[in-house]
């Protein structure tokens, strides 16, 4: 069983009756978040609404059911831009890439990104694999699936839309070929669109995303997501997530991710200080 960290807690009652409510109606399990980040954003929520305390604002979201959409959208973390981490997109693409390409040369590429927001991550990947493929002058099969537990967030990535903030580790180049500044948005093209699929999924599952129809990957980016969790609910999640990468295959984690000891066995880091991990077993 999950320890939650909310036992102690002198409102732990109209808490938990809060979470399960949620839970109920958009299926996603916020008690294994970290206590600490759901109340800091369940705050925000009861000063927006004017509620004195959890069970006045169960109350309040239940007679106020679009009140639910502000909700997830508080509790979820949406931080995210084009080639977060550059380093580790140019590792990808020098080092990780080519080698995946040369051991699955006759297979379909599939990647999965966990926790995609609004679609940076994912499109990201589908800009640098259109680029590679490009270089190389390679035809493979691609399949990129981004998911993640805000459907607001995956409609927003559907419609490629993305303000100057976002973009401010896309080289200029890069910009031209790819995105059309108008309004004041930036929107990237249908070619790049068109690579990647979105879906609705919460990894605390434990399961592949089923809109994927693959149960095997050769990269899986899980970047920046296991930091809210509690550490069981991270190891559980690593551990399934190691599962669905074929051998030869990478894991990318975050900067402030690491991987289990117990999982170290199967696995190398591709490059030093990337938090890219090969399946070497």
């Amino acid at each position: 069983m999950i320890t939650t960290g909310f036992d102690h807690d002198i409102t732990a009652g109209s808490l938990h009756a809060l979470m399960e409510h949620v839970r109920g109606l958009r299926g996603i399990d916020f008690t294994v978040y970290k206590p600490g980040t759901i109340r800091r954003r369940l705050q925000l929520r009861l000063a927006a609404t004017g509620m004195p305390d959890y069970a006045s604002y169960h109350k309040y979201l239940i007679e106020n059911p679009g009140e639910m959409d502000a909700l997830i959208d508080s509790l979820t973390i949406k931080v995210s831009y084009f080639f977060r981490n550059p380093f580790v997109f140019e590792a990808l693409h020098e080092f990780v890439l080519p080698e995946i390409m040369d051991a699955f040369k006759d297979d379909t590429l599939r990647i999965w990104c966990a926790g995609c927001a609004t679609g940076e991550e994912p499109y990201s990947l589908a800009i640098l694999l259109k680029e590679f493929i490009k270089k190389e002058a390679i035809s493979p099969k691609v399949f990129i699936i981004g998911t993640d537990i805000d459907r607001q967030a995956l409609k927003d990535a559907e419609k490629a839309l993305y303000s100057a903030d976002s973009l401010s580790e896309v080289k200029k180049g890069c910009l031209d070929r790819h995105f059309t500044f108008k309004d004041g948005l930036y929107r990237l093209d249908e070619e790049i669109r068109s690579m990647v699929t979105f879906a609705y999924h919460d990894v605390t599952d434990l399961s592949p995303p089923r809109e994927g129809i693959f149960s095997d990957y050769h990269l899986i980016f899980c970047r920046n997501v296991l930091i809210y969790f509690e550490q069981d609910t991270c190891k559980k999640v690593l551990n399934s997530l190691s599962g669905f990468i074929l051998q030869s295959g990478c894991l990318a984690l975050g900067e402030a991710e690491a991987m289990p000891p117990e999982l170290m066995n199967d696995f190398e880091e591709a490059l030093r200080k990337t938090k890219l991990f090969r399946r070497v077993k």
